[in-house]
C-alpha cells in the first residue's frame, strides 16, 4: 500500500516579518554606534554603510527564507507570484526608506530637519521608480474584487485630504492652527486608504 504525498506546508509569515523588523533594527544599531563614535571624537561610519550592510544582510537573510520554501512558490501561478513580488516590492520600498532616514538621523516620520541633497534625491528617485513599479506589477495581477477594493479605498484617501486640508488652511491663516504640513496630511490620507481596502477586500 502507498502513501499519500503528503502536502506541503504553508510557509509561516513569521519569517518574513522577522527578517523586516530585523533589518531595520540592525540599521538602528549601526546608526547609534556611528553616533556614539561621533560623540567620543572618533570617525563616524559613513551615514550610508550601516543601512547598505544591513539592507544587503535583510535581502540575503529574505533570499535564503524563499530558497527554503521554493517547492512551496513553484506552485504557484505566474499571476501570483507577479502580486507578491509587488507587495514585496513596495514593502521593500518603505523599509529601505525609513532605513536611509534613519541613516540620517531621521528617528521622527513627521521630522522636517534638513538632508544632504545627496540623500534627498536619492529618496525621491527611489520613492518614484520604486511606487510605479510595485503599482503597475499591482494592477496587471489584481482581480476586480481587489480593484473594486482599491478604488473605494483611494476614493476614501482623496475625501481624507480635501476636507482637511482647506479647513486646516484657512485656520492657520487666522493663527488658530499651526502652518500646515504635508505629511500629517498624507499620514491621515493613506491610513484611510488602508482602513477601508483592508475593509472592503477582507470582509
Amino acid at each position: 500500500m502507498t502513501n499519500d504525498p503528503q502536502r506541503r506546508r504553508i510557509p509561516g509569515m513569521g519569517w518574513p516579518i522577522a527578517i523586516f523588523v530585523g533589518t531595520a533594527m540592525l540599521a538602528g544599531a549601526f546608526a547609534g554606534y556611528s553616533e556614539t563614535r561621533a560623540e567620543l571624537g572618533h570617525p563616524a561610519l559613513a551615514p550610508w554603510a550601516g543601512a547598505m550592510i544591513a539592507i544587503g544582510l535583510g535581502a540575503a537573510a529574505f533570499a535564503l527564507y524563499v530558497r527554503r520554501h521554493a517547492d512551496w512558490f513553484r506552485q504557484w501561478s505566474p499571476r501570483k507570484r507577479l502580486y507578491w513580488i509587488g507587495l514585496v516590492l513596495a514593502g521593500t520600498l518603505g523599509l529601505v526608506s525609513a532605513i536611509m532616514l534613519q541613516a540620517n538621523g531621521d528617528t521622527d516620520l513627521m521630522s522636517d530637519s534638513a538632508m544632504t541633497p545627496t540623500l534627498a534625491i536619492g529618496l525621491s528617485a527611489l520613492w518614484l521608480i520604486g511606487l510605479v513599479s510595485a503599482l503597475i506589477i499591482y494592477h496587471r495581477t489584481i482581480d476586480d474584487h481587489e480593484r473594486m477594493a482599491y478604488q473605494i479605498a483611494g476614493l476614501a484617501g482623496f475625501y481624507a485630504f480635501v476636507v482637511p486640508c482647506p479647513m486646516w488652511w484657512v485656520l492657520a491663516r487666522a493663527s488658530l492652527a499651526p502652518p500646515v504640513e504635508a505629511m500629517p496630511l498624507f499620514v491621515l490620507s493613506l491610513t484611510v486608504n488602508a482602513l477601508v481596502y483592508c475593509w472592503f477586500k477582507f470582509r
